[in-house]
């Protein structure tokens, strides 16, 4: 573990930034500053610490605030929302200042802005990892990861099947970023990737009922992906991905087609998502499945890896992926330079580790059948 190394975590007393700073104090002898704009809660929540950890001021929509944060700072952790209004602020200080920068959830235009910055952020030999999180980011992360394992156990592979859920116990800030991204989406018919091109899907596909057994049990589910996702279907040209949402209720997929639709308030929108997210709550705080079907010597397989956390853990789930991350780029562990969503970052199989040794259940099993 490299010794110097100070880590700044914007947003550091919110709910993620919490769990960010308290995983990295565990685990890392690194200085550790927290970021925001109210002073004294930094400094409340820094006393729980030792020395190491102290507290900062910074105003993320203030340029010069983030410029003079980030240039105290060889990594720079952004847990600050929403996304949607911060844009790529905190990452152009990051790049301006020569730090590594880890994020949450970029909503893809943090990714976009950077790119032409790519090759000079390489050669500067740092790395900017972009939806770093749980969804977008471990829901990425384990098809990779099930595709790699399945891939070493299987001849051939014919599909990969992702279903993902969450709790709904989201902060303001998730569901603001969440309309934003359903109006900037508009509404467009299901779909899913055959052999790295998107195809639109037959009715029957788009909705299904499936029992994962287990502590999930039951669940509707809807096909529906996010940008980051569907750069895993492009990237998998050898076999065909479908990815499912956890449908709480009808509600839900009306509130989200109304926000698509309609030129709704901000503040209604995100009210209605609360609402809806809460109709039928999952058993578990959230989950990601994954199936790879495919066949070995003539057998039919399957594999199937899956991650799922308990409830009130939402926030924990998000920070543990981000100081996980943070910790490899400083350790140079398999982190690829430049601009990247963090399954292009990161190999699947490290981080995977890395994420077991840190708390999360991952799991994995393999059938085979005549």
């Amino acid at each position: 573990m490299t010794d110097d190394v100070t880590v700044g975590v914007v947003g550091g007393y919110g709910a993620t930034g919490r769990v960010v700073v308290s995983e990295l104090w565990k685990s890392s002898s690194w200085e550790i500053r927290i970021g925001g704009r109210d002073l004294a809660k930094a400094k409340a929540f820094a006393a729980d610490f030792d020395q190491r950890v102290t507290a900062a001021q910074v105003d993320v929509l203030d340029s010069n605030s983030l410029e003079n944060f980030c240039s105290q700072c060889s990594i720079v952790v952004n847990c600050a929302g929403p996304a949607m209004l911060l844009q790529d602020r905190v990452a152009q200080a990051a790049f301006h200042q020569h730090c590594h920068y880890v994020d949450a959830a970029g909503l893809t235009f943090v990714k976009e802005h950077l790119l032409q910055h790519s090759r000079e952020i390489a050669d500067l030999g740092l790395s900017f990892v972009v939806s770093a999180g749980w969804i977008p980011g471990i829901s990425e992360l384990l098809p990779r990861y099930a595709h790699a394992q399945a891939s070493a156990r299987m001849e051939t592979i014919k599909s990969l099947t992702v279903y993902f859920g969450d709790s709904g116990e989201w902060s303001d800030n998730a569901f603001r970023d969440t309309a934003w991204f359903l109006r900037r989406a508009g509404l467009h018919g299901p779909r899913y990737f055959c052999k790295g091109e998107g195809v639109r899907a037959k009715l029957s596909q788009s909705s299904l009922k499936l029992d994962l057994g287990g502590r999930i049990g039951l669940c509707r589910f809807t096909m529906f992906s996010i940008p980051e996702l569907d750069e895993v279907g492009h990237r998998l040209k050898h076999c065909d991905v479908f990815t499912y949402s956890y449908l709480p209720s009808l509600q839900v997929a009306l509130t989200a087609s109304l926000i698509a639709l309609l030129p709704l308030p901000e503040g209604f929108s995100v009210r209605l998502l609360r609402k809806g997210f809460r109709t039928v709550p999952l058993p578990v705080g959230g989950f990601i499945v994954v199936s790879v079907k495919g066949q070995s010597q003539g057998q039919n397989c399957n594999l199937t890896a899956q991650i799922i956390y308990d409830k009130q853990r939402d926030y924990w789930i998000n920070g543990v992926a981000l100081a996980t991350v943070a910790r490899m780029v400083s350790n140079h562990n398999g982190v690829q330079p430049g601009v990247h969503f963090l399954t292009d970052a990161v190999d699947p199989m490290a981080l995977m580790a890395e994420l077991r040794k840190a708390g999360v259940e991952q799991t994995e099993n393999l059938e085979t059948c005549d």
